[in-house]
């Protein structure tokens, strides 16, 4: 099977052989490997990159040179891989609501639903800590295990859904989705918004995450968390020493201190200074 190169360059990083018949197995480990393996971050809009979603272009920046990205640029690799291969994809687009049921927010982050089998599923490899390591059934509103976390798909009147993680002993929403038709062009609305307007949320903070089996590493501003089964870790990033330490060995992102320093007086600082006025 021929694939465009960026295809191709994608499925070896990945170290995934392409079955001879469509296989949900197949589909869960592209999921579980993609999210290990390239870290969600929004570094190239706090640095003000231009930010193409090109198939060719989102290869080069997560593939080829590891730079990590968010959800428009790694949600369109995974679907472009799994159209190429005669999955029967849909790209959709989703409200961010974070557990706010009445927030009024655009459709600013971008999944794909899969069919196959007759069955439906959410697959979602670009939501950084809170994201799903495997498909998600639309088939049944019970508890699904994805990793060490607990997900469930709830079907709300009027054809939307939403996707919940169990925080807590209790359900917390993490974002909704219809099945209106979308497109391309829909995206590029989305992602112009993430990452150029003035209030949007990966304008002003500095996200980065990596996602196993068995353990989520997450950089928000000042704070660098681990999580597992068992519970949380948390330190806070005291220099840019340390933001750029923290970043090179559990996210495989190596920046010059010049840029450290920045996005540390950007991001970090303020809620250092904060949290001592505080206490």
């Amino acid at each position: 099977m021929s694939f465009p190169l960026a295809l191709n360059q994608y499925l070896v990083r990945l170290d995934l052989t392409v079955p001879d018949s469509l296989s949900l197995d197949f589909v869960c480990e592209l999921q579980r490997r993609h999210v290990a393996e390239f870290s969600f971050n929004n570094l190239a809009v706090v640095l003000g990159d231009d930010i193409s979603l090109d198939l060719e272009d989102v290869s080069e920046k997560i593939v080829t040179r590891g730079l990590g990205a968010y959800c428009f640029e790694h949600n369109k690799l995974t679907f472009e891989l799994l159209k190429a291969l005669g999955y029967d994809v849909q790209l959709k687009l989703a409200r961010v609501l974070n557990n706010n049921l009445e927030r009024a927010v655009g459709r600013t982050h971008r999944v794909t639903l899969l069919t196959l089998n007759n069955e439906m599923y959410l697959i979602d490899t670009g939501f950084g800590g809170n994201g799903p390591l495997s498909p998600l059934s639309l088939s049944t509103q019970q508890e699904q295990q994805s990793g060490f976390e607990h997900y469930r798909m709830l079907p709300l009147e009027g054809g939307e859904w939403d996707v919940q993680i169990v925080k807590d002993g209790d359900y917390f929403t993490l974002y909704r989705f219809d099945f209106a038709h979308y497109s391309e062009a829909d995206c590029s609305v989305g992602h112009f918004y993430s990452h150029r307007h003035p209030n949007a949320v990966f304008v002003n903070n500095l996200m980065v995450t990596n996602k196993e089996l068995d353990k989520t590493r997450s950089l928000l501003n000042s704070t660098f968390n681990i999580k597992t089964e068992s519970g949380e870790q948390n330190r806070k990033v005291g220099s840019p020493r340390v933001l750029q330490s923290i970043l090179a060995e559990h996210f495989q992102i190596k920046l010059e201190l010049v840029v450290a320093e920045h996005l540390f007086e950007r991001f970090v600082q303020s809620e250092l200074d904060d949290s001592q006025t505080r206490s």
